[in-house]
């Protein structure tokens, strides 16, 4: 599927942001994907802004240790030794638990579910032992697939502050999720498979919020003054049918704000709040139209 033939549709944006957005000091950028006459319509707001990506590219992350896995160079269901592993703060649990050896599919779902650094690492060094330099293989993936502003540059948790850092637009990872729903990344059953860790996230607080009567499979990120969630939102449990008759959309949020309480936990949460409310109003006004 080319980029192109994707149709943008323009909407009132004051339908979709909440008011409180506007007093603040935060950058919104959205894309939603869905269907319409059985092509990909869209709506967005600063959709080909790039945003320092966080933890959102652990989706690409996932995804291309699945493919060097249909190319039998990596083993998901084999156990690796991290013994010596280099561990690192931020989110997961790995740093804190005293095992040796770990399957190589439990390592994305700590990466995918909560968001584990050291694990995401791991598998970022199990690139590495394949093909020398995991971000040039990364980001020639990405590329081929059509992704030209999304880019992979160092591993988590490691110098936040110096460049390279790792980007992403709302556009893109929406259309990485897109082409993965559609079986065009993975065969059938990692598809599947990788969807249904997704659908474990514990990281709810975001695009999942206020969607209750769906079924979402996402992935936040966030870094000091960025909140992040994408997802592919399906309206019942049967994924494989809901996947083949192409009854789901595809949201990504990506925020940017400046500290604006005495508390950068309760500026994080207002805007996680922005967020779980941007979802709800875009699927509220399709569904209602």
């Amino acid at each position: 599927m080319d980029i192109k033939i994707i149709q943008k549709i323009e909407i009132e944006n004051e339908k979709i942001i909440p008011k409180i957005a506007n007093t603040l000091p935060i950058e919104i950028s959205y894309c939603f994907f869905y269907f319409q006459d059985n092509k990909i319509a869209y709506i967005g707001l600063n959709e080909n802004k790039v945003f320092p990506a966080a933890s959102i590219v652990k989706i690409p992350l996932a995804i291309y240790i699945y493919k060097l896995y249909e190319e039998n160079k990596v083993d998901i269901n084999e156990e690796i030794n991290i013994e010596r592993i280099k561990k690192v703060g931020g989110a997961g649990i790995l740093k804190d638990l005293n095992i040796s050896k770990i399957k190589i599919i439990d390592l994305i779902t700590l990466a995918i579910i909560i968001s584990d650094n050291t694990a995401s690492n791991i598998l970022i060094d199990l690139i590495e032992k394949i093909e020398n330099n995991p971000f040039n293989s990364l980001n020639s993936y990405l590329l081929s697939i059509g992704l030209n502003k999304t880019t992979i540059n160092r591993r988590f948790m490691v110098d936040l502050v110096s460049p390279p850092v790792n980007f992403a637009t709302t556009f893109e990872i929406n259309y990485l999720l897109y082409k993965l729903a559609a079986f065009e990344l993975l065969n059938k059953e990692n598809t599947l498979s990788l969807i249904s860790i997704m659908l474990k996230q514990q990281y709810t607080e975001k695009i999942p919020m206020f969607l209750d009567n769906y079924y979402i499979a996402n992935k936040t990120g966030d870094i000091n003054g960025i909140s992040l969630d994408s997802g592919i939102i399906f309206k019942s449990n049967n994924i494989e049918q809901e996947l083949n008759n192409k009854n789901y959309y595809i949201l990504s949020v990506f925020t940017k704000f400046g500290n604006f309480t005495k508390s950068n936990k309760t500026s994080r949460n207002i805007v996680n709040s922005i967020i779980s409310e941007i979802a709800y109003n875009i699927i509220n006004i399709l569904e209602n139209k």
